[in-house]
C-alpha cells in the first residue's frame, strides 16, 4: 500500500488518507458541512485557497497539479477544453520524433503532389504550407469518445486520460456511491489500486455497508466524528 496524499481539515479530528491499496470515504451527514468541505476540496484543487491541507511526508503537496475533482458524475466531460488542449499537445509532441515524424513528412508529400495537380488548371500562380500536425488534427476532429456503455467505463477512461495528460495522482468523487454498484466501485478500486492512485469519496450519506476496500470518516448531523473500518490501536 502507497500512501500518495495526506487531507487535513481544522473540522477533522482524524486525517484523511489517500493510499492506492483502498479508498478514503468522508460521509458528511449535515447538509452545510457536505457542502463546506465539497467547496473547499473544490477550491484548493482548482487552483483555489482552501481549508484543506495536502501533505506528503508532512510537506505541502500542489493539490491543482496532482489532483483532480469529479463533482457531478453523471455530467463530466472528457472534451472539456483543458484536457482537450492537453490531448492536443501530447499528440502534436508523439508526431515529432521517430516513426510519427517520417509519417508526417509522408503525408505533406502526397499533399503536396495533390495540391500542385489541383492547382495546375489554373491560370495564376498559387502557394500552400505544409501542414503542421496540430491542423491535422483538428481537421480530423480527434477527440475522445462521447458515448460509453456504462458508467464506469467512462470514469476509468478519464482518469487514465489525467493520469496520462496531467500526471494525476489522487481524484475525488462528490456522491458517487449513489450511482455506481458495488461491483462497479470495486473495479474502481481495483484499477486504481493497479495504478498507484488515491481515492476520496465524499459522500452526503451512507447508503449501504462499506467495502471491504473501503474506509470513512464519518461526520454525523450533530458533527460527531465516527470511523468505519479502521483498524484499532
Amino acid at each position: 500500500m502507497e500512501e500518495i496524499v495526506t487531507l487535513r481539515h481544522i473540522a477533522l479530528e482524524t486525517p484523511l488518507t489517500l493510499s492506492s491499496g483502498h479508498a478514503q470515504l468522508l460521509i458528511v451527514e449535515n447538509p452545510r458541512e457536505f457542502y463546506r468541505f465539497a467547496a473547499a476540496l473544490d477550491a484548493e484543487i482548482s487552483g483555489e485557497e482552501g481549508e484543506f491541507f495536502f501533505l506528503r511526508d508532512e510537506k505541502p503537496v500542489s493539490a491543482e497539479k496532482e489532483g483532480c475533482i469529479i463533482p457531478d458524475v453523471l455530467h463530466f466531460d472528457l472534451n472539456d477544453k483543458k484536457l482537450s488542449n492537453l490531448l492536443m499537445k501530447r499528440l502534436a509532441d508523439l508526431c515529432r520524433f521517430g516513426e510519427s515524424q517520417y509519417r508526417l513528412s509522408a503525408i505533406n508529400t502526397q499533399i503536396g503532389g495533390f495540391f500542385y495537380d489541383l492547382f495546375a488548371s489554373l491560370p495564376f500562380s498559387l502557394s500552400f504550407d505544409e501542414v503542421a500536425i496540430e491542423n491535422l488534427l483538428k481537421c480530423a476532429s480527434v477527440r475522445f469518445e462521447r458515448t460509453y456503455e456504462t458508467l464506469i467505463e467512462k470514469i476509468i477512461c478519464y482518469i487514465n486520460a489525467m493520469v496520462e495528460l496531467k500526471r494525476c495522482r489522487f481524484f475525488v468523487f462528490v456522491n458517487l456511491k449513489s450511482v455506481l454498484s458495488d461491483e462497479d466501485l470495486s473495479a474502481l478500486y481495483h484499477h486504481c489500486n493497479l495504478e498507484k492512485l488515491g481515492l476520496l469519496l465524499l459522500e452526503g450519506g451512507k447508503l449501504r455497508p462499506l467495502l471491504p476496500e473501503e474506509k470513512a470518516v464519518i461526520i454525523t448531523e450533530d458533527l460527531c466524528e465516527i470511523l468505519e473500518n479502521y483498524e484499532e490501536k
